[in-house]
């Protein structure tokens, strides 16, 4: 699985998500992105206590939104 950063970037990037530490706190995940492929990501930097959070998630396409965005503020093609 590859990390999706510049090469001196993701040595660290990618050391720290195969960290034991990191792994045992349940702190990666895996994504899938268009024209990335698969990597491994932080789900979330911070948890506090037992509250329950999201499910994490690819960032969107560039542009992914933008006909739903702009319908929104009233604009149109």
């Amino acid at each position: 699985m590859r990390c999706p950063a510049r090469p001196r970037a993701a040595s660290r990037t990618c050391s720290t998500t195969r960290n034991p530490q990191v792994l045992a706190e349940d702190m990666v995940a895996h994504y899938t992105y268009p024209g990335v492929g698969a990597y491994r990501g932080f789900k979330h930097p911070v948890r506090f206590g037992t509250t329950l959070l999201p499910e994490p998630f690819a960032a969107p396409a560039f542009g992914e939104h933008s006909d739903v965005l702009l319908l929104e503020a009233g604009l149109s093609d």
